[in-house]
């Protein structure tokens, strides 16, 4: 009988590790813990996720081959493959953003995913509106400065409601002539990001932005009717929304900021010119908050020390082009909210929105900004 037992309890134990052993998480498969347009990579390998499904969503793909769209910096991916319904790669070097496409039976693409491999890990902080909020920028690379010409916090920008980045600026400052980072196809050529027509709106839908994640829609045919780079009569208030949608850019367990997240960042919650209601760090310890206190950027306050939030310029709506001019000056971030404007009728969301224009220092909580405008995004806790 004893032996029995000891033969029952070493059988349990056995089974018990085996449970262990198969429930234990497989981290190469990103889609594991759901379905999202952005996967967030710590550290060089072979990864795989889902290539049937859209965002977070539940309506199928047919996905038939998959392909680079565009890599930060040449050998960052290789080995892409389509398998079992699921996109396999691999990962190289320190850091980068990537973009990988399922293609359909036209050899179009149907969807496209954000692949994000920051050099340090994203944290969260605790905002004192009540958010929990990623430290750095989507696609950031740092959330901080960390030599004295890198740009690694200024991160990827965004079109309202579109799930798809685009590049920001190279240069902490910049001139009119400034485009954006450069990035690379599966060759290792150069990907231009390119704008669409300024003369009409027929490319200016969201199948057209799903197939061609590279262009730039330009509102500039519309613009003293609607402000969006949907065609007027197209456009869509719930692309972003306080419960994530298909097209929210940001990775597992996160979403779009609401706008309510930034309005401690002002004493009034809105629109103002006076340093001493902005709720931002006193770098240098003089009492006195002004342009001494802002490094291409501001540092927010939040509950329990600050974060950076770096000008990384935008992406001008009319012209769908970079103005890389205001790197450094201008900083511009998408809340999921939208609101009735006339300034920018049709086609208005809310935005976090500063600068440093000489002396000129402001910052807007809740700024009105046209939805053709590409801006960074800093994702919260869902």
């Amino acid at each position: 009988m004893k032996k029995f037992l000891l033969f029952l309890a070493g059988a349990l134990l056995i089974c018990s590790s085996c449970e262990k052993a198969s429930t234990k998480e497989d981290f190469s498969d990103l889609s594991a813990r759901g379905n999202a347009n952005c996967y967030l990579i710590s550290k060089a390998g072979s990864y795989h996720f889902d290539a049937e499904v859209k965002g977070n969503g539940k309506e199928q793909l047919k996905t038939v081959s998959a392909g680079l769209v565009w890599e930060s910096r040449p050998g960052l991916i290789s080995g892409i493959e389509l398998k079992d319904g699921e996109i396999h790669f691999s990962i190289n070097g320190e850091g980068g953003n990537a973009l990988i496409a399922a293609y359909g039976e036209n050899s179009e693409i149907i969807w496209s995913w954000h692949i994000w491999f920051p050099k340090e890990a994203p944290k969260d902080i605790r905002l004192k509106s009540g958010y929990t909020m990623m430290n750095m920028n989507l696609g950031a690379l740092a959330s901080d400065f960390t030599s004295d010409k890198d740009v690694d916090p200024y991160g990827l920008l965004y079109q309202w409601g579109r799930k798809d980045p685009f590049p920001s600026s190279p240069e902490r400052t910049g001139d009119v002539s400034t485009v954006g980072y450069p990035v690379y196809g599966p060759d290792g050529e150069q990907v231009k990001i390119t704008n669409s027509p300024w003369t009409s709106t027929k490319d200016n839908s969201i199948a057209y932005s799903i197939a061609h994640p590279t262009v730039c829609l330009s509102n500039y045919a519309q613009f003293k009717t609607s402000r969006d780079w949907l065609r007027s009569e197209e456009s869509d208030d719930t692309l972003w929304g306080e419960l994530k949608t298909i097209y929210d850019p940001c990775p597992v367990g996160y979403k779009v900021s609401p706008d309510e997240a930034f309005k401690t960042f002002t004493s009034s919650g809105a629109y103002t010119v006076n340093p001493a209601e902005f709720d931002v760090a006193d770098l240098n310890g003089d009492g006195i908050i002004n342009e001494m206190d802002y490094n291409y950027g501001w540092y927010f306050n939040c509950e329990n020390g600050s974060a950076f939030f770096p000008a990384a310029a935008r992406y001008d709506g009319s012209y769908a082009m970079l103005m890389g001019s205001v790197s450094g000056i201008w900083g511009s971030y998408w809340s999921c909210n939208v609101r009735e404007s006339s300034l920018f009728d049709g086609g208005a969301g809310v935005a976090l929105s500063f600068m440093k224009q000489d002396q000129l220092l402001t910052v807007s909580a809740t700024a009105s900004a046209a939805k053709a405008d590409a801006y960074s995004v800093r994702c919260v806790r869902e």
